[in-house]
């Protein structure tokens, strides 16, 4: 690939630079290809989260984005595959994927594993890349999390229709949506099949494990009304308005029900506690990001609470976008796990309380909406300045300090910022020439 030629047009020194070595470190690296077509992981090296595991949730959909923006489309097609033969005969899709053998644990971070029940097995590919018959894997797929509360709940589902709108935005292949529609309805069926009485989706975080925003957060819930509103949309493309008039419905509903209980008359509450009621001590949150990202915060209040996350610094606190909280160091007993004896030092109840890609995007979708270019454009400069700092490449993490500070933990070389980056500058190059 000539990477040159993808960035050529970037007028930035610095985000070309971050772009080039974002590709040229991190996402070609990871594009491994080798336990099955398509396969690609999570760290450039794997030394983190190993070399064969499959992470079918928003790592996938963030990843493969970018992919997709490199002119790898084969392989986002082929990696599609994969995790759409992983999926459950009630629509849910794992979190997580990893090869079966004699060595796995089932004790501890994947005791939510119902062995053999969650085995499958798919083709392994011969040398040139074809898929052996006679070369069947098997898998192992993870839906149950080993926080006890089963945080990213409907993470991957939520993903899976993500990454296939994006597929089909990127090739025009009707063709192929129709042969992928009926699984994607059922990972439809499956997220509303976790509405509880009170009109939200449950198994929150969403993208967050510790703290745990159990049980009802408002990501969840953007996530949800903009993925039943996609696939309205794509159900529409392929000649079924009726399919598409129902998903809008769930939408809306969703969406009344959300606004009615997450708004604050100037910005957006950041969880529900099944016994403790609505969580808003926290400070503003990336729900509110969310909300404007995928227009479900009206005009009025996205121009209310706009000026306020702009006036927020800790969302920046250390000159990395985008932390999950504006205040850290504020939580009460109820909202932290029991730690259990197989976490590691370097996972205490607060690891997500942190800055991450995940984050990031969020708010620069609320910042495309917002028509706010400069701040994206600072956002993108501030990630491009802490990769260089650190040889080219981005943690998963950026934990506050006590100070002005963060510390960058979790898996060195991680993909997601990296992605992020280039899904940001080479989907929106008007804005970068």
């Amino acid at each position: 690939m000539e990477i040159q030629a993808l960035t050529s047009a970037i007028r930035d020194p610095l985000i070309k630079r971050g772009v080039e070595e974002a590709i040229r470190k991190t996402l070609l690296p990871a594009l491994r290809e080798e336990a099955f077509r398509g396969h690609f992981i999570v760290d450039a090296d794997g030394t983190h989260f190993g070399k064969e595991s499959v992470f079918p949730g928003l790592d996938a959909w963030e990843i493969a984005g970018a992919y997709l923006c490199l002119g790898k489309t084969r392989s986002v097609l082929d990696f599609f595959e994969f995790v759409q033969a992983s999926q459950r005969a009630d629509g849910h899709i794992p979190f997580a994927v990893f090869p079966d053998g004699p060595n796995l644990d089932l004790t501890t971070h994947l005791r939510g594993v119902d062995y053999p029940a969650d085995v499958f097995t798919y083709p392994s590919p011969d040398w040139e890349g074809h898929p052996l018959e006679a070369g069947l894997r098997r898998w192992v797929r993870l839906f149950k999390h080993w926080v006890p509360t089963n945080p990213l709940g409907v993470l991957a589902p939520v993903s899976y229709i993500l990454m296939a709108e994006e597929i089909v935005r990127h090739t025009d292949d009707v063709h192929w949506l129709l042969e992928k529609l009926d699984s994607l309805d059922k990972a439809a069926e499956y997220i509303r099949s976790r509405k509880s009485e009170n009109g939200l989706i449950d198994g929150a975080g969403f993208y967050v494990e510790l703290h745990l925003r159990y049980e009802w957060d408002g990501v969840t819930q953007c996530y949800t009304i903009h993925v039943f509103r996609m696939l309205a949309r794509l159900q529409r493309l392929a000649g079924n308005p009726a399919r598409a008039d129902d998903w809008e419905r769930e939408a809306a509903v969703l969406e009344n029900d959300f606004q009615k209980l997450f708004w604050q008359g100037d910005h957006f509450a950041e969880y529900i506690h099944p016994e403790f009621g609505l969580v808003d001590f926290h400070g503003l949150t990336d729900v509110n990001w969310a909300a404007i990202a995928f227009g479900i915060a009206t005009d009025e209040q996205a121009a209310a609470v706009w000026p306020l996350m702009k006036a927020e610094e800790r969302l920046w606190r250390g000159d990395m976008p985008s932390q999950t909280v504006a205040v850290h160091y504020l939580f009460q007993a109820w909202e932290l796990h029991e730690r259990l004896p197989f976490e590691g030092r370097n996972m205490g109840p607060l690891h997500d309380v942190s800055a991450m890609g995940r984050v990031w995007y969020l708010e620069a979708l609320a910042c495309l909406r917002m028509n706010d270019t400069e701040r994206l454009m600072t956002s993108i400069r501030l990630v491009c300045q802490m990769g260089e700092r650190h040889d080219w490449f981005w943690h998963e993490r950026y934990q506050p300090m006590q100070t002005w500070d963060v510390q960058p933990t979790g898996a060195y070389k991680y993909c997601e910022y990296a992605a992020i980056l280039v899904r940001l500058v080479l989907s929106n190059p008007e804005l970068f020439r």
